[in-house]
Order: structure tokens, then sequence, then C-alpha cells
């Protein structure tokens, strides 16, 4: 962006045409008159002098012209924008017990449930997130990183291990949650707990956990997974999100309902942006000068010619 710090100095560049009709005037006033009785012996001196009349009024021109410019101190302004995020920390604790493997949702639960976690991802591409599982115990996939591709990697292969029996450690899984995000150093840190069963397993019951996520400053979003009552224990996972500030816990009966609960929970939770704008100005007045002191040598220059070229 050009423009100019002192544009009233602009106003200046009437001097031009006062300048040049003053010199004009001058010139027309002060020509020397001589009478000849053979005009073929200036015939030469007034083509020479019909275009070099005009230079001292073109050089005395474009001098105001530069030195009004430079007083006006034109720059060359570029805008910078400089971004910083106010990431959120994040960690998807999934239920991957048993009954996950329910086919109520298409095909199973728990390719529902990675289905929308993989989509939740590429929506977070400036948090870190980490992915931590539980069934009969937690298992803790992937440390707090901001790396979708690792992040997706993992999800899309985790699987139910049907060869041990169906237990549910739902406090063991907010426990590995908590040690994901407690030494995190940022302002949001967040639990999106998955599961479809009641915690009936695990030397950590779920109230328990919650309060040390509420010590943590860690909010928690439990989802059910299923039919509330049968499946899970809706009355628990509203006590965790009450303990956490989270108002409620939520519930999905099919993969369309929980897209909506992730989409929900991403519209909650945004990351924080702030823009500082900057101003890079490149002064430009010096050229002006430069060029206005080379208007002037050359019209120094040119009078000196001129004296020399006088027949």
């Amino acid at each position: 962006m050009f423009s100019f710090v002192n544009p009233n100095m602009l106003f200046l560049l009437f001097l031009i045409p006062l300048v040049v009709g003053w010199d004009w005037f001058s010139f027309k006033k002060l020509t020397p008159r001589i009478q000849f009785s053979n005009l073929a012996l200036i015939k030469d001196i007034q083509k020479r002098d019909s275009l070099l009349k005009y230079i001292p009024i073109v050089l005395k021109s474009l001098l105001i012209l530069f030195i009004v410019l430079a007083l006006a101190r034109p720059r060359h302004t570029l805008e910078k924008r400089e971004y910083t995020t106010e990431g959120v920390d994040i960690a998807m604790v999934i239920d991957v017990s048993a009954s996950m493997l329910e086919k109520d949702f298409r095909p199973t639960r728990i390719d529902a449930a990675k289905r929308v976690a993989l989509d939740f991802i590429k929506k977070r591409e400036n948090d870190r997130i980490a992915i931590v599982t539980f069934g009969r115990d937690g298992y803790s996939l992937v440390p707090l990183t901001n790396d979708l591709s690792v992040l997706s990697l993992v999800v899309e292969n985790i699987t139910i291990d049907t060869r041990r029996d169906d237990r549910t450690a739902i406090g063991n899984g907010i426990g590995y949650g908590i040690n994901r995000l407690r030494n995190s150093p940022s302002k949001s840190r967040v639990m999106i707990l998955l599961t479809d069963g009641m915690n009936n397993w695990g030397a950590l019951d779920p109230v328990t956990a919650t309060n040390y996520a509420k010590m943590f400053g860690i909010r928690i979003y439990p989802v059910g997974v299923g039919r509330p009552g049968r499946d899970f224990d809706i009355d628990a996972l509203h006590r965790i999100a009450q303990i956490t500030g989270t108002g409620r816990a939520t519930h999905a009966a099919n993969e369309e309902q929980l897209q909506r609960i992730f989409d929900e929970i991403d519209r909650l939770e945004k990351t924080e942006i702030n823009t500082n704008i900057y101003y890079e100005h490149r002064e430009m007045f010096i050229y002006y000068l430069y060029l206005a002191a080379g208007i002037l040598f050359m019209m120094i220059l040119s009078r000196s010619i001129f004296r020399m070229s006088l027949p």
C-alpha cells in the first residue's frame, strides 16, 4: 500500500503552473530582438533555440515536483499478520469392552465410534489429542500430539480383545486420561469419555476419578452408546459431567446421533486464535531527493553548456 505521511504538502504542486507561467512570461518579455538584413544567417540558431528554450522550464518543474513529493514523505506499507493459537488439549477415552461389538450400530458400535472419532480429529488441527482405551483396564495408546496422521492411524487400528471377559473399568479409563492431561500447559483440558457399559471393574471408581479430574481443571464430556439404563448407567455419566462442569451427559442410539454429539463438543471447545497485525513502512522520500538533486545538477550543467555554445 502506497501512502503519504504529509499529504497536505501535495498542495504545493500548484507552484508548478505558477512557476511555468512566470518563466514563460519572463522569457517572452526579456527575449532580446536584433535586426538582421539577412535571415539566412540565423536560421540554424532559430531551429536550435526553438527546442532548447523549453529545457529550463521543464527541469525547474521537475525539481519542484520531486521536492514536493519528498516533503510529502511517500512510503510503501506492508501489512503483516501474526496468528497465535491457544489450542485445546483433548484426551479421547474410548470403551473397548466386548459389548462394543454389538451390531445396533453399522456394522458395530466400535466401528461407528472410530469413524466419528476420525472425523472429529480431522477438525482439530490446532489441538493436541491423546488416545486412551479401556475395558478391563486402561491403555494409553498415544500421548498428546497434534500429528493427525499418527492419531488417525491409531484410531483406525483400535480393536476389541474378545478373548477376555467383558469387564468395564470406567474409573481406570478416566485415570489414564487424567495422566495424559494433568501436566498439560494448556489452559483448556478436555476429556471425551465414550462408553457403552457400566463400571463393574477396576480399583478406581468413576466418581473418585472424576474428582481428581476436576482438581486438574479437566472437563469431561461423557457419551453413552446404546440404550440408557440397559447398556450404561446414564445417571452415573450425568454425575461425571456435573462434577467437571460440562452439564449433562449425552447418549447416542445410532451413528448419526453420535456424530451430532461430537459436532456439538467440537463447537463448544473452540481453539482460541489471536491475530496481531504489524505494519512495515518503507520510506520512499529519499529517492525523490536523489531525483531532485539530479535535476538540480542538470540545470547547472545545462546553463554552462548554453553559455559555452552561444555563437
